[in-house]
Protein backbone atom coordinates (compact mmCIF):
# COMPACT_ATOMS: atom_id res chain seq x y z
CA UNK A 1 0.00 0.00 0.00
CA UNK A 2 0.96 3.72 -0.77
CA UNK A 3 0.71 6.10 1.94
CA UNK A 4 1.26 9.91 1.45
CA UNK A 5 0.24 13.11 3.25
CA UNK A 6 -1.73 15.58 1.13
CA UNK A 7 -1.87 19.39 2.37
CA UNK A 8 -4.19 20.74 0.00
CA UNK A 9 -7.94 22.05 0.91
CA UNK A 10 -10.49 19.06 1.30
CA UNK A 11 -12.01 21.03 -1.40
CA UNK A 12 -9.57 19.91 -4.04
CA UNK A 13 -9.18 16.27 -3.12
CA UNK A 14 -9.61 13.62 -6.18
CA UNK A 15 -9.88 10.35 -4.35
CA UNK A 16 -11.73 7.83 -4.09
CA UNK A 17 -13.02 7.99 -0.65
CA UNK A 18 -12.56 10.64 2.16
CA UNK A 19 -13.12 9.82 5.70
CA UNK A 20 -13.43 12.28 8.23
CA UNK A 21 -13.43 12.26 11.80
CA UNK A 22 -15.81 14.66 13.74
CA UNK A 23 -16.15 15.05 17.26
CA UNK A 24 -19.55 16.51 17.08
CA UNK A 25 -22.32 17.89 14.75
CA UNK A 26 -21.11 21.23 14.05
CA UNK A 27 -17.58 20.13 13.58
CA UNK A 28 -18.65 17.34 11.30
CA UNK A 29 -20.64 20.16 9.44
CA UNK A 30 -17.74 22.08 8.90
CA UNK A 31 -15.30 19.32 7.65
CA UNK A 32 -18.16 18.20 4.66
CA UNK A 33 -18.54 21.54 3.60
CA UNK A 34 -15.25 22.13 2.77
CA UNK A 35 -15.72 18.91 0.35
CA UNK A 36 -18.56 20.89 -1.42
CA UNK A 37 -21.83 21.58 -2.00
CA UNK A 38 -23.32 18.46 -3.40
CA UNK A 39 -21.40 16.42 -0.69
CA UNK A 40 -23.02 19.16 2.01
CA UNK A 41 -26.69 18.91 0.40
CA UNK A 42 -26.26 15.47 0.97
CA UNK A 43 -25.34 15.21 4.69
CA UNK A 44 -27.62 18.54 5.34
CA UNK A 45 -30.49 16.02 4.58
CA UNK A 46 -29.33 13.61 6.99
CA UNK A 47 -28.70 15.81 10.18
CA UNK A 48 -32.19 16.99 9.46
CA UNK A 49 -33.93 13.62 9.95
CA UNK A 50 -31.58 13.42 13.07
CA UNK A 51 -30.03 10.06 11.35
CA UNK A 52 -26.55 11.13 12.57
CA UNK A 53 -24.96 12.58 16.12
CA UNK A 54 -20.85 11.94 15.41
CA UNK A 55 -21.04 10.21 18.64
CA UNK A 56 -18.35 7.89 19.18
CA UNK A 57 -18.51 4.83 16.65
CA UNK A 58 -21.23 6.63 15.07
CA UNK A 59 -20.52 6.23 11.10
CA UNK A 60 -22.54 7.50 7.69
CA UNK A 61 -21.34 6.85 4.32
CA UNK A 62 -22.28 9.35 1.70
CA UNK A 63 -22.66 8.32 -2.02
CA UNK A 64 -22.22 11.23 -4.56
CA UNK A 65 -21.91 9.01 -7.53
CA UNK A 66 -18.79 8.52 -9.94
CA UNK A 67 -17.98 11.92 -11.54
CA UNK A 68 -17.86 13.43 -8.24
CA UNK A 69 -14.35 14.43 -7.07
CA UNK A 70 -14.49 12.57 -4.66
CA UNK A 71 -17.42 9.64 -5.01
CA UNK A 72 -17.79 8.19 -1.11
CA UNK A 73 -17.51 10.00 1.88
CA UNK A 74 -17.45 8.62 5.40
CA UNK A 75 -18.15 10.30 8.60
CA UNK A 76 -17.20 8.87 11.55
CA UNK A 77 -18.39 10.28 14.66
CA UNK A 78 -15.13 10.48 17.41
CA UNK A 79 -17.18 11.52 20.54
CA UNK A 80 -16.30 14.84 22.62
CA UNK A 81 -14.03 12.94 25.13
CA UNK A 82 -11.42 11.25 21.96
CA UNK A 83 -8.08 10.67 22.66
CA UNK A 84 -5.95 9.30 19.50
CA UNK A 85 -7.04 5.63 20.65
CA UNK A 86 -9.99 6.93 19.55
CA UNK A 87 -9.07 8.55 16.55
CA UNK A 88 -6.95 4.81 15.76
CA UNK A 89 -10.68 2.41 16.24
CA UNK A 90 -12.61 5.08 14.12
CA UNK A 91 -10.02 5.51 10.83
CA UNK A 92 -10.03 1.74 11.02
CA UNK A 93 -13.97 2.13 10.62
CA UNK A 94 -14.08 4.54 7.65
CA UNK A 95 -11.36 2.85 6.29
CA UNK A 96 -13.66 0.07 5.83
CA UNK A 97 -16.78 1.41 4.86
CA UNK A 98 -14.59 2.90 2.18
CA UNK A 99 -13.67 -0.16 0.73
CA UNK A 100 -16.83 -1.64 1.46
CA UNK A 101 -17.99 1.46 -1.21
CA UNK A 102 -16.32 -0.37 -3.40
CA UNK A 103 -13.15 2.66 -3.02
CA UNK A 104 -9.36 2.06 -3.69
CA UNK A 105 -7.67 5.55 -2.79
CA UNK A 106 -8.86 6.64 0.56
CA UNK A 107 -7.95 9.84 2.02
CA UNK A 108 -8.29 10.43 5.95
CA UNK A 109 -8.55 14.01 7.53
CA UNK A 110 -8.70 14.67 11.02
CA UNK A 111 -9.01 18.02 13.58
CA UNK A 112 -5.24 18.00 14.77
CA UNK A 113 -5.64 17.56 18.41
CA UNK A 114 -3.48 19.61 20.95
CA UNK A 115 -2.43 19.01 24.12
CA UNK A 116 -2.49 21.26 27.82
CA UNK A 117 -0.26 23.47 26.36
CA UNK A 118 -2.01 24.19 23.16
CA UNK A 119 0.51 22.87 20.80
CA UNK A 120 -0.39 20.45 18.09
CA UNK A 121 0.29 17.13 17.38
CA UNK A 122 0.25 16.23 14.13
CA UNK A 123 2.85 13.51 14.20
CA UNK A 124 0.61 11.33 16.75
CA UNK A 125 -2.54 12.02 14.95
CA UNK A 126 -1.19 10.58 11.57
CA UNK A 127 0.62 7.80 13.24
CA UNK A 128 -2.68 6.61 14.85
CA UNK A 129 -4.74 7.31 11.76
CA UNK A 130 -2.25 5.04 9.52
CA UNK A 131 -1.65 2.47 11.71
CA UNK A 132 -5.65 2.11 12.36
CA UNK A 133 -6.17 2.24 9.13
CA UNK A 134 -4.24 -0.48 7.73
CA UNK A 135 -4.78 -2.87 10.81
CA UNK A 136 -8.71 -2.23 9.46
CA UNK A 137 -8.41 -3.30 6.35
CA UNK A 138 -6.39 -6.16 7.55
CA UNK A 139 -7.87 -9.52 5.75
CA UNK A 140 -6.33 -13.28 6.04
CA UNK A 141 -7.42 -14.95 2.77
CA UNK A 142 -4.06 -17.24 2.41
CA UNK A 143 -6.15 -20.15 2.05
CA UNK A 144 -9.61 -19.09 0.38
CA UNK A 145 -10.14 -20.01 -2.95
CA UNK A 146 -12.21 -16.83 -3.89
CA UNK A 147 -10.47 -13.41 -2.46
CA UNK A 148 -11.64 -10.22 -2.31
CA UNK A 149 -11.80 -8.34 -5.72
CA UNK A 150 -10.96 -4.83 -4.37
CA UNK A 151 -8.76 -3.49 -1.56
CA UNK A 152 -7.35 -0.01 -0.50
CA UNK A 153 -3.94 0.44 -2.18
CA UNK A 154 -3.40 4.22 -1.74
CA UNK A 155 -4.34 5.76 1.80
CA UNK A 156 -3.48 9.65 2.06
CA UNK A 157 -3.41 12.03 5.38
CA UNK A 158 -4.77 15.41 4.61
CA UNK A 159 -2.82 18.35 6.79
CA UNK A 160 -1.98 21.73 7.02
CA UNK A 161 1.44 22.50 4.70
CA UNK A 162 3.16 23.51 7.73
CA UNK A 163 2.72 20.03 9.56
CA UNK A 164 3.69 18.43 6.11
CA UNK A 165 7.05 17.18 7.45
CA UNK A 166 5.67 15.76 11.11
CA UNK A 167 2.25 14.34 9.12
CA UNK A 168 5.44 12.64 7.12
CA UNK A 169 6.76 11.33 9.75
CA UNK A 170 3.65 10.65 11.95
CA UNK A 171 2.54 8.59 8.50
CA UNK A 172 6.09 5.90 8.53
CA UNK A 173 5.65 5.20 12.23
CA UNK A 174 2.11 4.43 11.83
CA UNK A 175 2.99 2.61 8.65
CA UNK A 176 5.99 0.42 10.09
CA UNK A 177 3.92 0.08 13.44
CA UNK A 178 1.16 -1.78 11.01
CA UNK A 179 3.62 -4.06 9.37
CA UNK A 180 4.39 -5.63 12.85
CA UNK A 181 1.07 -5.90 13.81
CA UNK A 182 0.06 -7.66 10.31
CA UNK A 183 3.15 -9.94 10.19
CA UNK A 184 1.91 -10.90 14.13
CA UNK A 185 -1.47 -11.33 12.75
CA UNK A 186 -0.47 -13.49 9.27
CA UNK A 187 1.62 -16.01 12.13
CA UNK A 188 -1.11 -15.89 14.51
CA UNK A 189 -3.77 -17.23 11.74
CA UNK A 190 -1.81 -19.32 10.07
CA UNK A 191 -2.48 -23.14 10.95
CA UNK A 192 -0.64 -25.38 12.91
CA UNK A 193 0.03 -27.56 10.14
CA UNK A 194 1.81 -24.62 8.23
CA UNK A 195 3.13 -22.78 11.30
CA UNK A 196 5.70 -25.20 12.75
CA UNK A 197 8.85 -23.81 14.75
CA UNK A 198 10.57 -24.06 11.61
CA UNK A 199 8.36 -22.19 10.05
CA UNK A 200 8.53 -18.90 12.45
CA UNK A 201 12.36 -20.20 12.32
CA UNK A 202 12.58 -19.05 8.29
CA UNK A 203 10.28 -16.29 8.78
CA UNK A 204 12.54 -14.59 11.36
CA UNK A 205 15.49 -16.06 8.66
CA UNK A 206 13.62 -14.10 6.02
CA UNK A 207 12.96 -10.92 8.22
CA UNK A 208 16.84 -10.44 8.48
CA UNK A 209 17.44 -10.89 4.49
CA UNK A 210 14.84 -7.96 4.48
CA UNK A 211 16.29 -5.87 7.19
CA UNK A 212 19.29 -4.69 7.17
CA UNK A 213 19.26 -4.12 10.76
CA UNK A 214 18.80 -7.45 11.75
CA UNK A 215 21.08 -10.55 12.33
CA UNK A 216 19.32 -14.11 12.97
CA UNK A 217 20.68 -17.45 14.79
CA UNK A 218 18.68 -20.35 14.88
CA UNK A 219 19.43 -22.62 17.90
CA UNK A 220 18.53 -26.58 17.13
CA UNK A 221 18.21 -29.02 19.40
CA UNK A 222 21.56 -30.63 19.71
CA UNK A 223 22.53 -27.11 20.54
CA UNK A 224 19.86 -26.58 23.62
CA UNK A 225 21.03 -30.22 24.70
CA UNK A 226 24.43 -28.98 24.91
CA UNK A 227 23.62 -26.02 26.55
CA UNK A 228 21.26 -27.69 29.13
CA UNK A 229 17.74 -26.88 28.15
CA UNK A 230 16.13 -29.86 29.22
CA UNK A 231 12.68 -27.73 30.39
CA UNK A 232 12.23 -26.08 26.67
CA UNK A 233 13.35 -29.07 25.38
CA UNK A 234 11.30 -31.29 27.55
CA UNK A 235 7.91 -30.34 26.07
CA UNK A 236 9.06 -31.11 22.52
CA UNK A 237 9.71 -34.23 22.99
CA UNK A 238 6.03 -35.57 22.18
CA UNK A 239 6.11 -33.89 18.54
CA UNK A 240 7.93 -35.25 15.93
CA UNK A 241 8.53 -31.05 14.64
CA UNK A 242 11.85 -30.33 15.64
CA UNK A 243 11.78 -27.60 18.76
CA UNK A 244 13.77 -24.46 17.78
CA UNK A 245 15.38 -21.34 19.87
CA UNK A 246 15.09 -17.88 17.47
CA UNK A 247 16.89 -15.28 18.06
CA UNK A 248 17.04 -12.49 16.42
CA UNK A 249 19.32 -8.92 16.85
CA UNK A 250 18.48 -5.54 16.09
CA UNK A 251 21.54 -3.00 15.94
CA UNK A 252 20.85 0.67 16.08
CA UNK A 253 22.28 2.46 12.63
CA UNK A 254 25.20 4.38 12.86
CA UNK A 255 24.87 4.69 16.84
CA UNK A 256 28.38 6.69 18.10
CA UNK A 257 28.07 5.67 21.89
CA UNK A 258 27.47 2.79 23.83
CA UNK A 259 23.59 1.52 24.09
CA UNK A 260 21.84 -0.52 26.41
CA UNK A 261 20.14 -3.71 24.85
CA UNK A 262 16.52 -4.93 25.82
CA UNK A 263 15.60 -8.51 25.34
CA UNK A 264 11.87 -9.56 24.27
CA UNK A 265 11.45 -13.00 24.99
CA UNK A 266 8.04 -14.59 23.04
CA UNK A 267 6.44 -17.64 24.07
CA UNK A 268 5.98 -19.88 20.51
CA UNK A 269 3.96 -23.14 20.94
CA UNK A 270 2.58 -23.26 17.40
CA UNK A 271 0.11 -25.71 18.41
CA UNK A 272 -1.19 -26.64 22.46
CA UNK A 273 -2.91 -30.07 22.16
CA UNK A 274 -2.25 -29.68 26.40
CA UNK A 275 0.27 -32.49 26.01
CA UNK A 276 -0.47 -35.64 28.65
CA UNK A 277 -2.70 -33.39 30.20
CA UNK A 278 -4.80 -33.32 26.79
CA UNK A 279 -7.08 -30.53 26.92
CA UNK A 280 -11.01 -30.34 25.68
CA UNK A 281 -11.77 -30.72 22.40
CA UNK A 282 -14.40 -27.48 22.26
CA UNK A 283 -12.42 -24.82 20.50
CA UNK A 284 -9.28 -26.99 20.50
CA UNK A 285 -8.73 -25.19 16.97
CA UNK A 286 -7.53 -21.48 18.77
CA UNK A 287 -4.55 -23.65 20.23
CA UNK A 288 -2.68 -22.39 17.03
CA UNK A 289 -2.67 -18.97 18.43
CA UNK A 290 -0.41 -20.02 21.55
CA UNK A 291 2.36 -18.92 19.29
CA UNK A 292 0.77 -15.51 19.65
CA UNK A 293 3.63 -14.21 22.08
CA UNK A 294 6.07 -15.13 19.99
CA UNK A 295 4.71 -13.91 16.75
CA UNK A 296 4.20 -10.60 18.50
CA UNK A 297 8.30 -10.38 19.35
CA UNK A 298 8.91 -10.96 15.39
CA UNK A 299 6.28 -8.40 14.53
CA UNK A 300 7.87 -6.16 16.40
CA UNK A 301 11.49 -6.96 15.69
CA UNK A 302 10.20 -5.76 12.41
CA UNK A 303 8.46 -2.74 13.32
CA UNK A 304 11.69 -1.75 15.54
CA UNK A 305 13.78 -2.40 12.49
CA UNK A 306 11.71 0.33 10.59
CA UNK A 307 11.03 2.49 13.49
CA UNK A 308 15.03 2.39 14.48
CA UNK A 309 15.09 3.10 18.20
CA UNK A 310 18.41 4.11 19.69
CA UNK A 311 18.78 0.73 21.77
CA UNK A 312 19.64 -2.77 21.04
CA UNK A 313 17.35 -5.02 20.77
CA UNK A 314 17.17 -8.91 21.20
CA UNK A 315 13.85 -10.88 20.40
CA UNK A 316 14.01 -14.23 21.61
CA UNK A 317 11.26 -16.70 20.63
CA UNK A 318 11.01 -20.53 22.22
CA UNK A 319 9.41 -22.24 19.25
CA UNK A 320 7.96 -25.69 20.35
CA UNK A 321 5.03 -27.59 19.65
CA UNK A 322 3.18 -29.45 22.69
CA UNK A 323 1.69 -32.95 21.64
CA UNK A 324 1.04 -36.37 23.57
CA UNK A 325 2.98 -38.37 21.34
CA UNK A 326 5.30 -41.87 22.22
CA UNK A 327 8.09 -40.06 24.08
CA UNK A 328 5.67 -37.04 25.41
CA UNK A 329 6.86 -35.74 28.99
CA UNK A 330 4.14 -36.77 31.57
CA UNK A 331 2.89 -35.31 34.94
CA UNK A 332 5.20 -36.21 37.87
CA UNK A 333 8.26 -35.75 35.28
CA UNK A 334 10.76 -34.00 36.99
CA UNK A 335 12.93 -31.56 34.38
CA UNK A 336 16.35 -29.61 34.91
CA UNK A 337 16.00 -26.01 33.07
CA UNK A 338 19.51 -24.28 31.87
CA UNK A 339 20.19 -22.63 35.41
CA UNK A 340 19.99 -25.90 37.25
CA UNK A 341 16.44 -25.34 38.89
CA UNK A 342 14.79 -28.95 38.70
CA UNK A 343 11.44 -28.87 38.04
CA UNK A 344 8.25 -31.11 38.72
CA UNK A 345 5.67 -31.25 36.19
CA UNK A 346 2.17 -31.11 37.38
CA UNK A 347 0.47 -31.02 34.41
CA UNK A 348 1.73 -30.85 31.01
CA UNK A 349 -0.54 -27.78 29.84
CA UNK A 350 1.44 -25.50 31.57
CA UNK A 351 4.03 -25.95 29.39
CA UNK A 352 4.74 -22.38 28.18
CA UNK A 353 6.64 -21.33 31.29
CA UNK A 354 8.67 -24.47 30.72
CA UNK A 355 9.82 -23.46 27.26
CA UNK A 356 9.95 -19.44 28.64
CA UNK A 357 12.42 -20.39 31.94
CA UNK A 358 14.96 -21.43 29.19
CA UNK A 359 14.79 -18.61 26.78
CA UNK A 360 14.96 -16.41 30.00
CA UNK A 361 17.95 -18.15 30.87
CA UNK A 362 19.58 -17.74 27.88
CA UNK A 363 18.47 -14.23 27.57
CA UNK A 364 20.10 -13.10 30.79
CA UNK A 365 23.48 -15.42 31.08
CA UNK A 366 24.30 -15.74 27.39
CA UNK A 367 23.62 -12.50 25.33
CA UNK A 368 26.52 -10.16 25.36
CA UNK A 369 26.23 -7.18 26.06
CA UNK A 370 23.55 -8.14 28.76
CA UNK A 371 20.53 -7.21 28.72
CA UNK A 372 19.24 -4.47 30.87
CA UNK A 373 15.55 -5.37 31.07
CA UNK A 374 13.74 -8.43 30.03
CA UNK A 375 10.06 -8.40 29.12
CA UNK A 376 8.41 -11.61 28.00
CA UNK A 377 4.98 -12.62 26.34
CA UNK A 378 3.04 -15.15 26.46
CA UNK A 379 -0.39 -16.64 26.13
CA UNK A 380 -0.14 -18.00 29.46
CA UNK A 381 -2.98 -18.63 31.58
CA UNK A 382 -6.96 -18.67 31.04
CA UNK A 383 -6.74 -16.93 34.96
CA UNK A 384 -5.72 -13.72 32.89
CA UNK A 385 -9.27 -13.94 31.22
CA UNK A 386 -10.98 -14.63 34.37
CA UNK A 387 -9.34 -11.41 35.90
CA UNK A 388 -9.14 -9.33 32.97
CA UNK A 389 -11.67 -10.64 30.50
CA UNK A 390 -10.77 -9.29 26.94
CA UNK A 391 -10.00 -5.95 27.67
CA UNK A 392 -6.47 -5.87 29.25
CA UNK A 393 -3.26 -7.92 29.08
CA UNK A 394 -1.67 -8.42 32.37
CA UNK A 395 1.42 -6.73 33.17
CA UNK A 396 3.74 -8.86 36.43
CA UNK A 397 7.01 -7.36 37.42
CA UNK A 398 8.68 -6.92 40.66
CA UNK A 399 11.06 -4.16 38.96
CA UNK A 400 9.17 -0.82 39.17
CA UNK A 401 11.01 1.46 36.83
CA UNK A 402 10.23 -0.97 34.22
CA UNK A 403 6.50 -1.32 35.11
CA UNK A 404 6.51 2.34 34.68
CA UNK A 405 7.72 2.36 31.35
CA UNK A 406 5.30 -0.25 30.26
CA UNK A 407 2.67 0.73 31.37
CA UNK A 408 3.52 4.18 29.84
CA UNK A 409 4.17 2.51 26.47
CA UNK A 410 0.68 0.80 26.62
CA UNK A 411 -1.01 4.14 27.04
CA UNK A 412 0.59 5.33 24.03
CA UNK A 413 0.03 2.78 21.96
CA UNK A 414 -3.53 1.54 22.22
CA UNK A 415 -2.43 -2.14 23.51
CA UNK A 416 -4.07 -1.74 26.99
CA UNK A 417 -2.01 -3.27 30.25
CA UNK A 418 -3.40 -3.43 33.96
CA UNK A 419 -0.89 -4.67 36.31
CA UNK A 420 -0.90 -7.21 38.97
CA UNK A 421 1.01 -7.80 42.35
CA UNK A 422 3.83 -10.23 43.37
CA UNK A 423 5.31 -11.12 46.09
CA UNK A 424 6.42 -14.20 48.41
CA UNK A 425 2.91 -15.11 49.31
CA UNK A 426 2.75 -15.86 45.64
CA UNK A 427 6.19 -17.13 45.20
CA UNK A 428 5.26 -19.84 47.71
CA UNK A 429 3.05 -21.71 46.19
CA UNK A 430 5.10 -22.74 43.74
CA UNK A 431 6.72 -25.31 46.50
CA UNK A 432 7.09 -28.93 45.24
CA UNK A 433 7.89 -31.66 47.78
CA UNK A 434 9.90 -33.51 45.07
CA UNK A 435 11.85 -30.59 42.82
CA UNK A 436 13.13 -27.13 43.41
CA UNK A 437 10.16 -25.80 42.16
CA UNK A 438 6.68 -26.92 40.53
CA UNK A 439 5.23 -25.63 37.41
CA UNK A 440 1.59 -25.17 38.73
CA UNK A 441 0.98 -23.13 41.48
CA UNK A 442 -1.57 -24.06 44.66
CA UNK A 443 -5.08 -23.08 43.64
CA UNK A 444 -5.77 -19.43 42.94
CA UNK A 445 -3.56 -16.83 41.64
CA UNK A 446 -2.80 -18.78 38.53
CA UNK A 447 -1.69 -15.48 36.51
CA UNK A 448 0.41 -14.26 39.49
CA UNK A 449 2.24 -17.59 40.33
CA UNK A 450 2.82 -18.43 36.42
CA UNK A 451 5.13 -14.90 37.08
CA UNK A 452 6.87 -16.07 39.94
CA UNK A 453 7.57 -19.31 38.29
CA UNK A 454 9.33 -17.45 35.55
CA UNK A 455 11.09 -14.46 37.38
CA UNK A 456 13.14 -17.80 38.82
CA UNK A 457 14.32 -17.38 35.37
CA UNK A 458 16.08 -14.26 34.70
CA UNK A 459 19.15 -14.25 36.60
CA UNK A 460 18.43 -10.93 38.62
CA UNK A 461 18.24 -8.94 35.42
CA UNK A 462 15.09 -6.33 35.60
CA UNK A 463 11.98 -8.25 34.41
CA UNK A 464 8.55 -7.67 33.25
CA UNK A 465 5.80 -10.16 32.13
CA UNK A 466 3.16 -9.97 29.81
CA UNK A 467 -0.10 -12.53 29.95
CA UNK A 468 -1.67 -11.97 26.37
CA UNK A 469 -4.09 -14.61 27.15
CA UNK A 470 -7.31 -12.88 26.31
CA UNK A 471 -5.89 -10.08 23.73
CA UNK A 472 -4.13 -12.56 21.14
CA UNK A 473 -7.24 -13.13 19.22
CA UNK A 474 -10.57 -12.35 19.06
CA UNK A 475 -14.24 -13.28 17.44
CA UNK A 476 -15.24 -9.48 17.28
CA UNK A 477 -15.36 -7.29 13.98
CA UNK A 478 -14.74 -4.21 15.27
CA UNK A 479 -12.36 -1.47 14.85
CA UNK A 480 -8.88 -2.28 14.09
CA UNK A 481 -10.13 -6.11 15.17
CA UNK A 482 -10.80 -8.30 12.80
CA UNK A 483 -11.73 -12.35 13.34
CA UNK A 484 -8.56 -14.40 14.46
CA UNK A 485 -4.98 -13.04 15.70
CA UNK A 486 -4.68 -9.45 17.25
CA UNK A 487 -0.80 -8.94 16.78
CA UNK A 488 -1.53 -7.43 20.43
CA UNK A 489 2.13 -6.57 22.28
CA UNK A 490 3.63 -5.66 18.82
CA UNK A 491 2.81 -1.97 19.55
CA UNK A 492 3.28 -1.76 23.50
CA UNK A 493 7.00 -3.28 22.66
CA UNK A 494 7.86 -0.77 20.29
CA UNK A 495 6.28 2.13 22.37
CA UNK A 496 8.53 1.05 25.04
CA UNK A 497 11.95 1.14 22.85
CA UNK A 498 11.17 3.67 20.80
CA UNK A 499 11.65 5.99 24.53
CA UNK A 500 14.41 3.69 26.06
Amino acid sequence: MKVDVKTQGLGRLRDEACVLFADDVSASRKLVRRLGAEAYDAYRGLLDRDAFAAKAGELVTLHQGAKARVPTVVVVGVGADADLESLRQAAAKGVRAARDAGATSVSLAAPLRKNGKGTPRPVETASFLVEGAIVGLYRFETYKGTKAEKDVNQLSVVGMPDDASRLRKGAAEGEALASGVLLARDLGNEPGNTATPTHLATVAEDLAARESTLEVRVLEEDEMQALGMGSLLGVGRGSAQPSKLIVLTYTPPRSKKKVDTVALVGKGITFDTGGISIKPSAKLEDMKFDMCGGAAVIGAMQSIARIQPKVRVLGLVPAVENMPGADAYKPGDILEAMNGTTIEVRNTDAEGRLILADALTYAATKMRPKPKAIVDLATLTGAAIVALGYHHGALISSDEKLAARLMDASERSGDALWRLPINDAYRKQLKSPYADVSNLGSPGAGTITAGAFLEKFVEGVPWAHLDIAGMAWTERQDGTFTKGATGFGVRVLARLLQRW
